[in-house]
């Protein structure tokens, strides 16, 4: 049987793959929902303990949400 800890760390590093992801598929595939959906799993991630892969993919997510809109918009403008 895990101890809490391990499946607390386990759980906070998967939210982070998680995150990270949604992140890479928010830079082409609808930036504005799953850039802060990847966000928040980030961010949730770094409250269970997973403290600097949590915060950089919470920060990851945001930097998704920005970045996919410009590139649709630029995309949208040009076609």
């Amino acid at each position: 049987m895990s101890s809490p800890s391990a499946s607390r760390s386990s759980s906070a590093r998967t939210l982070v793959i998680i995150s990270f992801v949604l992140d890479a598929v928010a830079l082409i595939f609808l930036p504005i929902i799953l850039g802060p959906i990847g966000a928040v799993l980030g961010f949730v991630a770094y409250s269970q303990g997973e403290k600097k892969l949590g915060l950089w993919a919470g920060i990851g997510g945001i930097v998704a949400t920005i970045v996919g809109m410009v590139l649709g918009a630029v995309v949208a403008n040009n076609s």
